[in-house]
């Protein structure tokens, strides 16, 4: 019987789901040297946060396939994988919904200052409620970098709140976007009109620091940016001094570019930011379905069927 290789938990449905098939092998560890001694002599290996590199994917031969629980493979040698053969599937459309709530909450919570509120009311500072105002939405822009999967949910989400949503994407033209109450635009645009920035696209080499002082400086100074999508997209050194100085109003994120975050991130300290732990698409149903949608690719590859959801299809040619 095959083995599958588990670098962290996963829902309990899949990993019976996988049982039925192969043995199961939990991983105690995401260091690549336990990963590589734990994972020795098994065909799949499934990951969350664990890093797949070529020095992994070399030093276990009988590997066969990479799946990804969700769908950023950031994490994956996907390259690398291709030339050895090696096929990586994931979850594109799992955690999805999730994700889109979680930008949306962002986006009420900043606009409604619903952090420091609650801190007030708390702190028995009732009378302040009339130093801070908060901002409708009704009439608002929100401007969208990336429009994938997730911003096109995000769309649907924001459209009963009257507001004017322009985009931005080198690969999505207008007409791509019939049906939609989407203004695509330059990426200046989105920066100089919006009221609140959203960006959200995959970390590849083009995307790092695809925000960066330039951008803040374009802004509003009563703007605020959500990044939910993966925390190098944005220059966070930048993003700070532009807090700092005071170039935008806040921010709402739920990644950072070092993960987890350093105790001293000077962001903990800063009232008119949210954050979260980088668990947007962590629903109940979203692990659930993250979690068998991976397994899903595993056990199809493994077995002889076609793959559902396969990152790099060339290696099933």
């Amino acid at each position: 019987m095959e083995k599958v290789f588990l670098t962290e938990r996963i829902h309990s449905d899949a990993v019976s789901y996988l049982q039925e098939h192969f043995e199961v092998v939990q991983g105690t560890s995401t260091n690549p040297a336990d990963v590589i001694r734990q994972a020795k002599g098994c065909a799949a290996i499934l990951i969350r946060s664990a890093k797949i590199t070529a020095e992994v994917m070399d030093a276990i031969p009988t590997l066969r396939v990479v799946a990804k629980h969700g769908m950023g493979v950031d994490n994956i040698d996907v390259d690398h994988a291709t030339e050895k053969g090696i096929l990586v599937v994931n979850a594109p459309f799992s955690n999805l919904n999730a994700v889109a709530e979680h930008i949306v909450m962002l986006l009420l919570s900043l606009s409604k200052r619903t952090v420091r509120m609650d801190k007030l009311t708390r702190q028995g500072e009732f009378a302040k409620r009339n130093e801070y105002k908060t901002m409708e939405l009704k009439g608002a822009t929100v401007g969208i970098v990336g429009m994938g999967k997730i911003s096109r949910l995000v769309v649907k989400k924001l459209a009963g709140f009257e507001m004017e949503i322009l985009a931005s994407d080198p690969f999505v033209t207008q007409e791509d976007m019939a049906g939609f109450p989407v203004t695509m635009v330059p990426p200046e645009e989105v920066y100089r009109r919006s009221d609140v920035v959203i960006v959200h696209t995959s970390l590849f080499p083009s995307t790092y620091h695809l925000v960066g002082a330039e951008q803040f400086r374009m802004m509003k100074k009563t703007a605020y940016i959500i990044n939910a999508a993966r925390g190098p997209v944005i220059d966070e050194a930048a993003m700070i001094a532009a807090l700092r100085n005071g170039e935008i109003a806040g921010a709402g994120l739920d990644v950072f570019e070092q993960e987890p975050p350093e105790k001293e991130n000077p962001l903990f300290a800063m009232d008119n930011v949210i954050l979260s732990p980088h668990n947007a698409a962590l629903s109940e149903g979203a692990l659930r379905a993250m979690a068998m949608d991976s397994a899903l690719g595993i056990t199809e590859y493994l077995t002889g069927k076609t793959v559902t959801y396969p990152v790099n299809g060339e290696v099933l040619k």
